[in-house]
């Protein structure tokens, strides 16, 4: 399984580390940015390698695209992003959105309405900053990442009411 996570100048990167820990578990995680930037400075102040640049992403080859917030202006090509955006939409990825990565999402289907909580519309997850672990979960079961209930239960418990299950 592919995972690609958008990522340019001034993102929220937390919003999308669960998620990429989580799909890591099934296959390959790649950071997608523009031709320009090689390394992407985060909110966080964390630098970030580009695996590949978004004109050389191939829908076909991506399994899960996700958009994460911050600085939208920052990005310089929408209209390249959004036609991958659709692409991955039409070909049936599974396609999530995360704050202002909601917005890059509506923006590029057109007239897309969300709830303000965590939702999933046919293969799109979007969510609030703030709900980054209801995010990540989301993403993990349109991706069929768990391996029964039990498997997407314990994780639930664990990453969002803290319970430790332990030896």
């Amino acid at each position: 399984m592919n995972t690609y996570i958008f990522l340019y100048p001034n993102t929220s990167f937390f919003e999308v580390t669960l998620a990429a820990y989580f799909m890591k578990t099934k296959g390959s995680v790649y950071i997608v940015a523009e031709e320009e930037y090689q390394v992407i400075c985060t909110n966080e102040g964390i630098r970030v390698q580009k695996d590949i640049s978004l004109s050389q992403m191939k829908a076909e080859s991506v399994d899960v695209f996700i958009l994460c917030g911050g600085e939208i202006d920052n990005i310089h090509n929408k209209e390249l992003l959004f036609e991958i955006i659709k692409k991955c939409i039409e070909d049936k990825k599974i396609v999530g959105g995360i704050c202002a990565g909601r917005r890059l999402i509506a923006d590029a289907v057109g007239d897309l309405k969300f709830p303000e909580k965590t939702c999933v519309l046919d293969h799109m997850i979007l969510s609030p900053g703030n709900e980054y672990v209801d995010f990540a979960l989301e993403v993990g079961k349109a991706a069929d990442i768990f391996v029964d209930e039990e498997d997407y239960q314990e994780t639930v418990d664990y990453f969002k009411y803290f319970k430790y299950i332990g030896n």
